[in-house]
């Protein structure tokens, strides 16, 4: 079941950041998936926290680098709402190892696609016509390689 598909509207305009919002639409439909069928939804949770925990942290740092490298001037403000997200995931990953069962797939499915839709498809778009086309952006970002979401999804399986 994919609950998202990407689009040309959703790139931001340097390939290498466009690839790692990918893979946030992987998880998103990941998690859509597995609310379909006979799944151990424990496992399913743990698995898109340990994947966006560490999407998290890489994705965070090579945007911050790349918006460095093209001057982008709400740089500050971009980099405040990274670390609020970071927050709200660590949080999720403490609820989850406390025990709290309040935490399932369907709310982490809302948490991600209001990612996808207010971070990505707003915030990001805003810095787009400074990176797109960019020498230094594209030279900052592609200098971290891909997000490898495949080891991490076969660890956790």
């Amino acid at each position: 079941m994919v609950v998202i598909q990407w689009t040309e509207a959703m790139s931001v305009g340097v390939p290498a950041v466009d690839h790692d919002h990918k893979v946030l639409i992987g998880l998103i439909n990941g998690l859509g998936e597995a609310t379909r069928g006979d799944h151990d939804v424990t496992q399913v949770i743990a698995g898109a926290l340990a994947t966006l925990i560490a999407y998290t942290q890489y994705h965070f740092e090579r945007e911050e680098k790349m918006m460095e490298a093209c001057d982008y001037p709400d740089l500050e403000t971009h980099r405040e709402e990274h670390n609020a997200l970071t927050a709200e995931v660590m949080a999720l990953k403490e609820r989850f190892l406390s025990g709290e069962h309040d935490l399932t797939v369907e709310g982490m499915l809302v948490f991600l696609t209001g990612w996808l839709n207010h971070h990505i498809l707003l915030q990001d778009m805003e810095y787009r016509s400074y990176a797109e086309g960019n020498p230094a952006a594209e030279a900052a970002a592609v200098a971290y390689g891909d997000f490898d979401y495949a080891s991490i999804e076969t660890a956790q399986g």
